[in-house]
C-alpha cells in the first residue's frame, strides 16, 4: 500500500492545558493528509463540485496511542482502501517525526453524492477516471 506523507509542527494553540495535542486536533491533521492526497489527483472538494459531486464524511474513527507536545514535528500519513461502494475510505497514521513512533491512527468514510444530494452507486466519467488513478496509486506495493 502506498502512503503520502505531510510534515507539520505541533503549534501552541493545538495542545490542551496538560501540554498534549488536544484530541480534536487529530481530525484536523487527518484532513491535512487527506487534502494533500486528493490534490495529487485533482479531487479537492472544489474540483469534485465542478464535476457535479460532493463527498461528506459519514464515519470517523481515531485510535490514540501517545501524544506529542508543542513544537514536536509530526508526520501525517494518508492512503485509501479500495471501496466496494461509491465511497472513499481513507486511512491515516500520525507519527512523531523524530523516531516515527505511532501517535494515532484512524479512518474516515466519505460517501459520494451528486451536488443535488442524490446518492450514487457507481462511479462514471471523469470522476471515475480520477478515483481510479487515486486507487491505482495507493494500491501499489
Amino acid at each position: 500500500m502506498q502512503w503520502i506523507e505531510v510534515e507539520e509542527t505541533v503549534r501552541f494553540n493545538e495542545v490542551d492545558e496538560w501540554g498534549m495535542i488536544w484530541y480534536g486536533n487529530y481530525t484536523a491533521y487527518f484532513d491535512v493528509g487527506r487534502m494533500a492526497l486528493l490534490k495529487q489527483f485533482d479531487l479537492l472538494p472544489k474540483q469534485m463540485v465542478e464535476l457535479g459531486y460532493i463527498a461528506p464524511v459519514i464515519k470517523l474513527t481515531c485510535n490514540f496511542k501517545k501524544s506529542a507536545t508543542t513544537n514536536d514535528g509530526i508526520v501525517i500519513r494518508t492512503t485509501v482502501k479500495k471501496p466496494e461502494i461509491a465511497a472513499l475510505f481513507f486511512q491515516f497514521e500520525i507519527l512523531l517525526k523524530d523516531n516515527r513512533e505511532l501517535l494515532a491512527s484512524g479512518e474516515t468514510t466519505q460517501i459520494l453524492l451528486t451536488t443535488g444530494r442524490k446518492m450514487i452507486y457507481r462511479l462514471s466519467g471523469e470522476l471515475k477516471r480520477r478515483v481510479d488513478r487515486l486507487l491505482q496509486y495507493c494500491m501499489q506495493t
